[in-house]
């Protein structure tokens, strides 16, 4: 019995599944289910605005440039105008002319305000085709003659030193005189002397001295 029974074990064991399955009721066939075709809905993410962050305005720096002023040119030599005498040139100054002459020359811009409102006064050009250490002006301060007014008589003579100046180059000379100023006053008859050496007194300077005559 214990084989047998091992027999039966092992013979059904044997059968097949399927064979078993013939003696019992015809199962219907497993329907064949089609594949989802439901397509996946595609979500649209909203694009996310970024935060509008206003930028600071900076403002650049404008930087000017300085205009180059074009270079003075030197004035044209011979100088037109002049009176010459040998090599030297001399013409007197117009009241124009000797405001321009201040505003390129300190000194006469100076003492210009300082006395020429005040004593007779007269600007002047001098020039040298050779140059000169040092210019020496000698000139009269005219006036009205009180016995004739109709004559001029000098009231006073006046020396004038300054420094010199290179060859071909106009010079401006302030004359300054210590009469003060009057009806008919004024400085004439200058001579301009182009000076060679070391000075001989004070430049820059004018010595007055009043005429002997004078009553």
């Amino acid at each position: 019995m214990k084989k047998l029974l091992a027999l039966s074990l092992s013979t059904s064991l044997l059968i097949p599944t399927q064979a078993y399955a013939a003696t019992s009721k015809p199962t219907p066939k497993p329907s064949v289910t089609k594949a989802s075709t439901t397509k996946a809905k595609i979500v649209k993410k909203s694009a996310t605005k970024k935060p509008f962050i206003k930028k600071p305005i900076v403002k650049k720096k404008v930087v000017k440039r300085k205009k180059k002023l074009p270079e003075k040119k030197p004035p044209k030599w011979p100088p037109g105008g002049f009176e010459k005498k040998g090599e030297l040139y001399a013409k007197t100054a117009t009241p124009k002319e000797l405001l321009i002459a201040g505003t390129e020359n300190k000194y006469i811009q100076k003492n210009l305000i300082a006395y020429c409102h005040k004593v007779a006064c007269l600007g002047i050009f001098v020039g040298s085709e050779t140059g000169c250490d040092w210019w020496e002006i000698n000139s009269n301060v005219l006036g009205i003659d009180p016995n004739n007014p109709t004559e001029r008589i000098i009231l006073g003579s006046l020396i004038t030193s300054v420094s010199g100046s290179k060859a071909k180059t106009i010079k401006a000379i302030l004359l300054i005189s210590d009469e003060p100023i009057a009806d008919g006053l004024g400085i004439g008859a200058y001579t301009a002397n182009c000076r060679i050496g070391i000075p001989t007194g004070e430049i820059s300077s004018n010595t007055y001295t009043i005429s002997p005559n004078r009553s």
